[in-house]
């Protein structure tokens, strides 16, 4: 069995979101664009699937279209989690039993069967109160009529669903009512007679200790003359455990130990939160290894908290281990890096809501997906987090545009703007990528014999968009734009005399040959240079043509 999909409707911040799940789904985007929510959404559908009495949801959790409106008027919140067969014939008998006797619907897409499991609150008006129901629905939205409640808690019993916040405290998880501690605790082997041979040894041992302490004696004395205020035992009143005396008490003290660098055996809960947060990871694991008798599913928000990045590389192998699916939020590269494509979900704002983007298989030629790899999800894989992409020629504009916008009082970074160099990749597949993660996307490039080669990739990617929208050529190249505004200065400590062109009457002209003049070399350098120099000049220093750019990248990226 496996969860394909997940429909969240008036929940929290969601509108209406549809969100297909595989083995592994990755949830990314800035904040505030629902990944907890829908976290939140699977968790209260499927952690204790039952009716009843207690309402899972509380009246924040309405989705509120407006400022006035409130949770006793707006639409119901309605979850739909889809189960299906992983391959033909999954489904065994237990399953068929409950569609058989207790008609709970079913329904087949090809030869693979699936069910629906559909939980709903609203306002009942008439009692003046919040009602929920869960029940299961066709692909229509038929429901099953009369569905006794222990068969919800029967369904329940074939898949075992587990969520680990961000937050993942050692004190919490590892203590006796910690959910996945806890069967460690109370599994226990012993046979009664060891047991008992335990239970011996240990009285005798808190008898050692409590007869060398002889101030113990003392707090005993008094405390046995409650037995005259209370009603109590008649004999042996008091006693003092400095050593439990029963195996469940030991157990329910347990503490794990990790022996530092030094030598030294140091409580779990006093060290660092990285290693505490692993160790809560790992626990989980033993926990699915040694009590897992059906399907799991875990949900796991920042599996990166408090990690250095190789260890969340290193921790990335280690997850694919866990549960039969996976839906992971995070805001980390580096995990991203380790992830394919295809299983990564982004999540943006929008005016029409929250929207979920993916790539879908197919997209990317072969050559495209190895350009993809090597360029952004290895080497640049935070690249997948922004909300625009202004897509540069090369190393030049990575130095001039950033600085540029900070010389006009604003930051690339602030805005959610990254810049990618295509000249070394590809600009087609980088348009393609954004296109499918509704990554925005502005194309600037020097108007040269390199501007058909670009505009042959992007025009079938964007034939039905205004072209100028999405790309601008707006000089002959970067350098020759910046010799024209007065950075000549900068670049003249980079050419030798001897290079220099002589002057023209055509001024662009001439520029444009001084370009030409830079060693190739030196461009990079003679661009750090004048960068730093633009930043010092504010405003006044940014030539019209790259402001320009930089007002218009702006403006899209705001949604405009």
């Amino acid at each position: 069995m496996k969860i394909t999909s997940v429909q969240i409707r008036n929940f929290r911040g969601i509108k209406s979101l549809d969100l297909e799940l595989g083995e592994t789904t990755v949830l990314v985007g800035e904040n505030n664009t629902g990944k907890t929510s829908v976290m939140d959404a699977l968790r209260l559908c499927l952690e204790d699937i039952e009716p009843r009495n207690r309402i899972v949801f509380d009246a924040l959790d309405f989705h509120l279209p407006t400022d006035s409106s409130e949770p006793t008027s707006t639409d119901p919140i309605e979850i739909t989690v889809t189960f299906s067969e992983r391959f033909k014939g999954e489904w065994g008998t237990k399953i068929e039993r409950l569609v058989g006797e207790y008609r709970i619907i079913q329904w087949q897409l090809g030869d693979i069967k699936t069910i629906q499991l559909h939980l709903q609150c609203f306002y009942d008006s008439y009692n003046s109160e919040f009602v929920q129901t869960w029940s299961f629905i066709d692909q229509n939205g038929n429901k099953s009529d009369d569905i006794p409640r222990f068969v919800f808690a029967e369904f329940s019993q074939l898949f075992q669903y587990y969520y680990l916040g961000a937050l993942r405290d050692a004190a919490q998880h590892f203590d006796e009512s910690g959910p996945f501690w806890k069967p460690f605790l109370i599994n226990s082997q012993l046979s009664k007679k060891n047991r008992e041979e335990i239970e011996s040894k240990l009285v005798e041992i808190n008898d050692l200790i409590v007869a060398s302490h002889a101030s113990f004696e003392n707090v005993m004395v008094r405390l046995r003359e409650l037995q005259s205020l209370v009603l109590l035992a008649q004999d042996d009143v008091v006693s003092v455990d400095a050593v439990p005396s029963r195996m469940f008490d030991i157990l329910s003290r347990a503490q794990v130990q990790i022996r530092s660098k030094t030598g030294a055996m140091i409580p779990l809960v006093r060290h660092g939160e990285g290693t505490q947060s692993l160790s809560v990871l790992m626990l989980f694991s033993a926990f699915f290894d040694s009590h897992s008798k059906s399907t799991i599913f875990l949900a796991l928000e920042e599996p990166e908290a408090h990690l250095h990045p190789s260890a969340i590389r290193i921790l990335w192998k280690i997850l694919q281990t866990y549960a039969n699916q996976r839906l992971i939020s995070t805001h980390s590269g580096e995990l991203l890096a380790e992830v394919d494509i295809h299983d990564i979900r982004r999540l943006s704002q929008s005016s029409d809501g929250i929207k979920v983007h993916q790539v879908p298989l197919g997209l990317l030629s072969r050559e495209e997906s190895r350009k993809f790899n090597s360029h952004i999800r290895r080497a640049q894989s935070g690249l997948l987090y922004a909300r625009c992409w202004l897509l540069v020629e090369g190393e030049t504009e990575s130095w001039i545009y950033p600085s540029a916008a900070l010389a006009l009082g604003w930051n690339l970074h602030d805005e959610g703007i990254r810049i990618v160099e295509y000249q070394q990749s590809d600009i087609a597949m980088l348009a393609k990528i954004g296109d499918a993660l509704g990554i925005l996307w502005y194309c600037v490039g020097d108007d040269d014999e390199n501007r058909k080669k670009v505009e042959k990739k992007l025009l079938p990617i964007i034939s039905d968009r205004d072209l100028n929208e999405k790309m601008e050529f707006p000089y002959p190249n970067i350098e020759t734009n910046l010799l024209q505004h007065g950075y000549d200065q900068v670049y003249a400590q980079y050419v030798t005399d001897l290079r220099l062109p002589k002057k023209s009457s055509d001024e662009s002209g001439y520029w444009e040959e001084y370009a030409k003049s830079i060693p190739k070399r030196s461009k990079t350098k003679a661009a750090a240079d004048v960068a730093v120099l633009m930043e010092d000049q504010g405003e006044a220093g940014v030539p019209p043509q790259i402001r320009f750019v930089l007002e218009k990248l702006r403006h899209i990226s705001q949604g405009g």
